[in-house]
């Protein structure tokens, strides 16, 4: 009893020491914020877990609270000004090491890929073997395979005109971007366009990932154990994981084949492929295992299928619900591409050059956010100095500390984008674009800024450029609202709202109402429209 009370009286002590430091002693001590997320990570989690994936729209209740730099953990430091985020988010050429924050990187249980690489220096070296791949040019070269994917997608489409049974566009576009970024990555693809139902399997594995990240991040030792245990087991005992867990063998599977020289897929394509090209790579063999180009081949997919088919969700929403922003997208197309059926061969560079394709597709870009939770940033050697340009006040922020910012807060500061909740492609036009670029975050920005930004636009300019070129738009009853000549037939959301594109949970990427089935649409002949 005695050892019972002398152990208990040393836990009592080391908690309230710990609490002590945290609230008087600690580097970041002096940065404001709730003294409860200074004392304690249970406060996000209750956010988090609690209520859901709401810790991000706190974090801004807390900036108009507390001001523009705020403590949002016992080590974290967050910082809403959107002209300070290239400090944060340092370029390669400013000489300053960026590493990240191992409290984040480890809920996807991928500790070996690129982006969870906590390392500066290490960082580095292995996204400098995948780089060549998704630069403008590469990217250039691979518009075959894109358009070849778009045409299946623009036949698929066709096949639900006048049938009355609903097309979910979520789902297409998922399995668009899937199947593109599985050629490109192993020489491969499922054919999830031809699937009658756009086989959701990808995109929902890939979003059991995502999604499991408030969770995971507080008790990231669960992915070590499911790593340990059979499918089945993973699949009862924790069912939401099990097509995450089967996502990663199916990686690591591919990666086996390229090493033992069962795929030969790629001979047959006219582009590189990048897990074939990797391993010839001057990469060191420690680098090359199949466990860490596994990490890297899940987390390309992932990222390769979800965050441009948000994309592609969220500007086909906004089109059919404001038809005139469609019909003057349509009028540029018209008069860019006389000939429709020539819509998905369209040059990138020429693509690219119409104005008004380009201003929907940043503003879709603004109002899908990419990745809407925050990214923390550790200079390790290097305090980082913020002055509020409002009151002149200063903050020093240790080396070391986790600093970070949201774009989904940037993207939605009024004071940048007016009526920030409003698609408005207009924004983006009348020589606004240059001053607003340095704004639009949707790939991160500074030496880790996501690397497949280039693919993404090539997917989003042929796949838009080729769909609105053809397809109008009309109401719930087949009326004609946005529409062209040669099109091929009207499209109209059904049992869709602005709910089930809009953001109500930061998880890890944006999440729409609970229960939403995502973009659904009805097909109509043109003599219906």
């Amino acid at each position: 009893m005695e050892y019972l009370v002398l152990l208990l009286s040393a836990l009592v002590l080391y908690v309230a020491y710990g609490l002590f430091w945290r609230l008087y002693l600690s580097p970041i001590a002096h940065i404001p914020g709730p003294r409860i997320a200074a004392a304690t990570r249970l406060y996000e989690a209750y956010y988090d877990l609690v209520l859901g994936g709401q810790y991000t729209f706190k974090i801004g209740e807390l900036h108009k609270e507390y001001g523009p730099v705020i403590r949002i953990s016992p080590w974290e430091v967050h910082i809403h000004d959107p002209d300070f985020y290239g400090t944060i988010y340092a370029s390669a050429t400013a000489q300053r090491k960026s590493d990240k924050y191992p409290f984040f990187t480890k809920f996807m249980g991928l500790d070996l890929c690129v982006f969870a690489t906590v390392e500066h220096d290490l960082h580095r070296k292995r996204r400098a073997a995948l780089l060549p791949f998704f630069s403008k040019a590469s990217v250039r070269r691979l518009q075959p395979v894109i358009t070849e994917r778009v045409e299946v997608l623009l036949s698929r489409a066709k096949e639900f005109r006048g049938t009355g049974r609903v097309l979910n566009a979520s789902c297409m576009f998922s399995a668009l971007t899937n199947d593109v970024v599985n050629l490109y990555s192993f020489a491969r693809c499922d054919y999830r366009l031809e699937d009658p139902n756009f086989d959701p399997w990808a995109r929902d594995a890939s979003l059991q990932g995502a999604n499991s990240a408030n969770f995971m991040k507080h008790a990231p030792w669960i992915n070590d154990v499911v790593k340990r245990l059979p499918d089945a087991m993973v699949a009862k005992i924790l069912p939401a994981l099990a097509t995450f867990t089967t996502q990663k063998r199916s990686s690591e599977a591919q990666v086996v084949k390229i090493i033992e020289g069962q795929n030969e897929g790629w001979k047959e394509r006219e582009h590189p492929t990048i897990f074939h090209e990797v391993l010839s790579s001057k990469l060191p063999p420690e680098e090359k295992t199949v466990a860490r180009l596994a990490d890297d081949a899940q987390m390309v997919v992932m990222a390769g299928t979800l965050t441009t088919a948000a994309a592609l969700e969220v500007i086909s929403f906004w089109l059919l619900s404001q038809p005139d922003t469609l019909q003057k997208l349509k009028d540029e197309l018209s008069a860019a591409i006389p000939v429709p059926t020539e819509a998905s061969n369209v040059p990138l560079p020429t693509l690219e050059a119409l104005p008004y394709l380009t201003a929907v597709i940043k503003e879709g870009m603004r109002l899908s956010y990419g990745v809407s939770t925050r990214l923390q940033r550790i200079d390790p050697n290097n305090t980082m100095t913020y002055t509020d340009k409002d009151t002149g006040k200063s903050w020093a922020i240790p080396a070391g500390t986790p600093v970070a910012s949201t774009s989904v807060l940037i993207h939605r500061d009024e004071s940048i984008y007016p009526n920030s909740e409003r698609f408005s492609p207009e924004r983006w036009l009348d020589g606004r674009a240059t001053a607003l670029e340095k704004y639009l975050v949707s790939f991160c920005a500074g030496s880790r800024r996501c690397f497949g930004e280039n693919l993404a636009y090539a997917e989003i300019y042929v796949g838009l450029a080729a769909i609105w070129r053809v397809w109008g738009s009309c109401d719930e009853e087949g009326k004609r609202l946005a529409w062209g000549e040669d099109d091929v037939g009207a499209l109209s959301l059904w049992e869709t709202t602005k709910r089930d594109v809009e953001i109500e949970s930061d998880q890890f990427v944006p999440a729409a109402q609970k229960g939403s089935k995502g973009i659904q649409l009805m097909a109509w002949h043109p003599q219906a429209a």
